[in-house]
């Protein structure tokens, strides 16, 4: 069973109390390895320490602060917040929480929240044995022609070509694909990066990947703008025009 390393990111003494009483009495499941008043205050220690599930007061600032958060080094922690109002759950999941709770908390109920978790991760084992086999297979054999998106209910094969682009939306990755379709990940665009072929994807900006065999033009009239069979414009951010016009081999 994984052992939650638990980063607790909360002001309320009383609430911090009950979380490490909770601790000493589940130490083989749940440990608490740092704590911090607010998200901002504990980034340091959170990108030092590498918890494995991080536990956030649903308060404004902390909200406004996990949004800016971009290919940060503890995306594959797994998230926990807790607030005051059930109406706050909602932009809790936007922040891909695996669970939302209110406080006071209930620890029955935060026992299943903790098995929500340990879910996720036997859920990412499982996508990166299948991703794993395939980028083996890759090595050996180049004619690999697709990529796999897990998702709780069931796997996505999804043909390279088949992509137009992708976007970042936060800490997730949309693809676009040539039918009209849209397929949501959970893991950040960096990711997929690193394995799509580089002769045909180029990340124009952060938060765009595109295949550059589904582009139908470029247009230089305000900077460069990338022209796709379905209407959509993408700008190729300044710091990457030099570098994407070389790669196209344009002189």
């Amino acid at each position: 069973m994984t052992l939650l390393n638990t980063f607790l990111i909360e002001d309320n003494v009383k609430i911090i109390q009950s979380f490490e009483t909770f601790g000493m009495e589940n130490s083989s499941i749940f440990s608490i390895v740092g704590k911090a008043k607010s998200l901002r205050d504990g980034l340091k220690d959170i990108s030092i320490i590498k918890p494995n599930l991080i536990i956030i007061s649903a308060t404004k600032e902390n909200y406004k602060v996990f949004e800016t958060l971009n290919n940060i080094d503890f995306l594959e922690a797994k998230f926990i917040f807790i607030g005051s109002n059930e109406k706050e759950a909602y932009q809790a999941f936007k922040c891909n929480a695996v669970d939302f709770m209110l406080k006071p908390i209930n620890f029955d109920a935060f026992s299943e929240s903790l098995s929500k978790v340990m879910h996720h991760f036997e859920r990412d084992l499982a996508y990166l044995q299948v991703l794993n086999g395939a980028n083996n297979d890759w090595l050996t054999n180049s004619t690999k022609d697709f990529f796999i998106v897990s998702s709780l209910d069931k796997i996505e094969i999804i043909k390279f070509v088949e992509v137009l682009y992708c976007k970042a939306d936060g800490k997730y990755t949309e693809f676009f694909l040539q039918n009209g379709d849209k397929v949501l990940s959970s893991k950040n665009i960096g990711e997929y990066q690193n394995i799509f072929p580089k002769a045909s994807f180029f990340r124009i900006h952060n938060s765009c990947l595109v295949n550059v065999h589904q582009i139908l033009r470029i247009n230089k009239k305000d900077g460069l703008y990338c022209e796709f069979k379905n209407g959509v414009d993408l700008p190729v951010a300044k710091r990457k025009e030099k570098e994407f016009l070389k790669y196209l081999r344009v002189n």
